[in-house]
């Protein structure tokens, strides 16, 4: 496995957490197995390399998304999540939607392909995709704040600079950078933080932003004549914060999120209800 971060390969065992924006490559006549949340699972196969971009553990919206680079894989969804589950695998020549519970996806030579055992899995075409821009554009930056993209190394970011999905963000003491996510959204991210972006989709009928707030603040400014058709997500080691409302700020400080609504409502769901749900900061 290659960490997120880009750092030394490391073998894999079982009972390992292997982390959003981590890259599992196998060898010859190796596999692995890896539980990507309670209701799915996919098989690497020999000779492969995927790269987890998302992994939502949610019993409302489970959301699972692989790039398969090359090789192939399997993918099993368990019947009952069939309906909630959002789970799909990246090809360099489209995305596999599962609509069924189990099926293959391959990478030969620069193409995928698809094999459905059974249900059903539509297939998207990248050059679809590719009027989707799954990027944010910095507006501004104060002070230290450095970009990890995914599988790249650390880059200072300036204003004009984009951020691409799988980035990691983080801002030193009295370092802030503002991110316009999509045209109806915007983050400040405020100092000494870490954000990993997980998802940007800008789409006139459901722009979507997933972000995962490691440590520290971020302020959140959502349009509010967007609000009704955004889904805007930031996930916290205790909760993720749903935007109802256009303007929010969520805050991790040892280990727990806290969310204060500035105008409009935030949902809070608990990432695991006996633990409580995330608090109102005032």
């Amino acid at each position: 496995m290659i960490p997120a971060n880009g750092g030394a390969e490391q073998p894999l065992k079982v009972g390992d957490a292997v982390p959003v924006g981590a890259t599992v490559k196998t060898g010859a006549s190796s596999r692995a197995v890896i539980k990507t949340t309670k209701q799915s699972a996919v098989r690497i196969a020999e000779n492969s390399q995927a790269v987890m971009l998302e992994l939502v553990e949610s019993d409302v919206t489970p959301k699972v998304l692989i790039d398969l680079k090359s090789g192939s894989l399997g993918a099993l969804i368990q019947p009952q999540a069939q309906g909630a589950m959002d789970f799909k695998v990246k090809t360099p020549t489209g995305i596999a939607a599962a609509r069924g519970t189990m099926y293959a996806v391959a990478v030969e030579d620069g193409k995928g392909y698809v094999k459905v055992e059974h249900g059903k899995v539509d297939v998207i075409p990248l050059n679809v995709q590719k009027q989707v821009p799954q990027t944010g554009k910095v507006t501004a930056v104060a002070g230290t704040v450095n970009e990890t993209p995914l599988g790249a190394a650390v880059r200072p970011l300036k204003e004009g600079d984009i951020v691409s999905t799988g980035s990691t963000i983080k801002t030193g003491p009295d370092s802030k950078a503002t991110v316009t996510m999509t045209t109806t959204s915007a983050v400040q991210i405020g100092p000494n933080s870490e954000v990993l972006v997980s998802e940007i989709v800008e789409s006139p009928e459901n722009p979507k932003v997933l972000l995962d707030l490691k440590n520290g603040t971020i302020g959140a400014l959502v349009n509010p004549g967007g609000t009704g058709k955004m889904d805007f997500k930031i996930k916290t080691p205790s909760g993720v914060a749903v935007a109802k409302g256009a303007f929010y700020s969520v805050a991790v400080e040892n280990g727990k999120g806290y969310v204060q609504t500035k105008e409009g409502e935030v949902v809070v769901t608990p990432l695991d209800a006996s633990n409580g749900a995330s608090t109102n900061k005032p």
